[in-house]
């Protein structure tokens, strides 16, 4: 979602003052830029409509630049409408994107990609390099997302295009990196050693997040020339600069490739909740081979109805036929009405009624109010919440405390025997973390230690694991 964000440059735009620079800085930095709108939006310094919907359209780019959709029945819609009535077609052809992407998001497939396409002819008659990355980038994913690999590759290729004329070294390794993914998933080692190689020249001068993506992409490439070492060290290279999915499952197949199978377990664990489909089922495929070995025969019962209704879900009622099917109808389409171009876009001027816009606009200022309330109450919830004495200061903890001193790792019988001491003093905590089935076993004795105040350096001791990896789970465990 980083790539979503759009400066502006015209006149017009800098006229706004801190409006504009909100626009400017929104890519660079969309928390800030979000704070800035916020301020503005309180302090009522917005006149006229055009002002306004400006102001909805950066505060939607941002949302979208830290990876928060918005509804499909946004105001965006009025900003598209509002745009088209004064001839701004730029503004027009961002406000058009972003809508399209959260109907896309939100299920309604057909209608935010036949909108996307639209703007993408809209495109053709301006020179905006920021739009038309934004454009190709998203075309990419979805055309990746519904396997289209012909066309994933061709958006992918125009974003590169563009971020190379326009000199953007962190959107060419990012568009590197995607063509790189896409061929590390269709086993294409050549071309994607191909663009690993490029994004290797340039990922020291990008953001840590993109780094860490050329770094997982080098990793794949070395265990499948099977050099495990220089995979392991790009690996924990690029955990230092971000944790990422793909990366996680690398470590895993690799310590279960070098018989760690418990190492190996706990991090597929972590990855059920991915976003990611692809890790997501790779890891519920694991996970079953592995209980199946073992001997668990629920636990593969469970997992296997669980990747059932996953996969029934992601793929088999997915619309990726249909999302083809349109491309190429609108493509064929485009090339036959090319004489009518200037009749379609007098036609598309026809624009709906501004409606709700106050209501539009103070929707997002409610909502993050309700969201600092409810963190509020649960801060002073948690904050007051005591731990009894003397389950603090009993013998099993006082062991357990001095073990980690003695950095010796907990045996099965000192589990046991704090699982049955805080059975016994506080049954609701422990029914509450038994009740979570996404909790493995090592997740479950981290909860226990965290609860018990146990420091994360005593945490790693005691379970065996790196501080690194228990800052993730603690992330990872908030999540859940």
């Amino acid at each position: 979602a980083s790539m979503l964000m759009m400066a502006g440059c015209s006149e017009k735009q800098s006229a706004y003052g801190v409006l504009g620079e909100i626009e400017q800085i929104a890519d660079q930095d969309p928390d800030r830029a979000l704070q800035m709108m916020d301020s503005l939006q309180r302090d009522s310094a917005l006149q006229g409509t055009d002002q306004r919907m400006l102001c909805e359209l950066v505060t939607a780019e941002a949302m979208h630049a830290v990876g928060i959709p918005l509804k499909e029945d946004t105001v965006l819609q009025h900003c598209i409408d509002h745009f088209r009535q004064t001839g701004d077609e730029r503004h027009e052809a961002r406000a058009m994107l972003h809508h399209g992407m959260d109907l896309y998001y939100h299920g309604r497939y057909m209608e935010g990609l036949s909108m996307i396409k639209q703007v993408e002819k809209m495109t053709e008659d301006f020179d905006d390099p920021d739009l038309c990355f934004t454009l190709d980038a998203v075309m990419g994913d979805i055309n990746d997302n519904a396997g289209n690999m012909p066309l994933t590759l061709h958006y992918y290729h125009r974003a590169l295009e563009v971020a190379q004329k326009c000199e953007d070294v962190n959107r060419q390794v990012q568009m590197l990196n995607n063509l790189a993914t896409t061929f590390d998933k269709t086993a294409q080692t050549d071309s994607l050693q191909y663009y690993v190689e490029l994004s290797r020249a340039l990922r020291d001068q990008t953001k840590a997040y993109i780094r860490a993506t050329s770094l997982v992409n080098e990793a794949s490439l070395m265990r499948q020339k099977d050099r495990i070492k220089e995979a392991l060290q790009l690996l924990e290279s690029s955990r230092k600069d971000a944790p990422l999915d793909k990366g996680t499952m690398l470590l895993a197949d690799i310590n279960a490739q070098q018989g760690k199978m418990q190492e190996a377990h706990d991090l597929w664990y972590e990855l059920l909740h991915s976003p990611n489909p692809e890790i997501r089922i790779h890891c519920y495929e694991s996970l079953i081979a592995y209980y199946q070995q073992e001997g668990f025969h629920e636990r593969v019962a469970d997992l296997s109805k669980r990747l059932n209704q996953y996969y029934q879900r992601v793929y088999v009622e997915s619309p990726s036929a249909d999302i083809i099917a349109l491309q190429t109808q609108m493509s064929q389409q485009e090339k036959e009405r090319q004489q009518y171009r200037t009749t379609i876009l007098l036609l598309s001027c026809i624009s709906f009624l501004l409606v709700c816009i106050l209501i539009g606009i103070g929707y997002y200022r409610r909502r993050i109010s309700r969201l600092n309330t409810h963190i509020d109450s649960l801060n002073q919830k948690y904050l007051t919440w005591q731990m009894a004495e003397s389950l603090l200061s009993s013998d099993i903890v006082n062991r357990l405390h001095r073990m980690a001193v003695k950095g010796k790792e907990a045996e099965n019988e000192d589990w046991k025997a704090l699982h049955a001491l805080v059975q016994q003093q506080s049954p609701e905590f422990l029914a509450r973390l038994n009740g979570a089935a996404s909790l493995s076993p090592l997740e479950t004795n981290v909860c226990l230690l965290i609860r018990l105040r146990f420091t994360p350096s005593e945490i790693a001791t005691l379970t065996g694991i790196s501080p690194q990896r228990v800052t993730n789970m603690r992330t990872s465990l908030l999540l859940k």
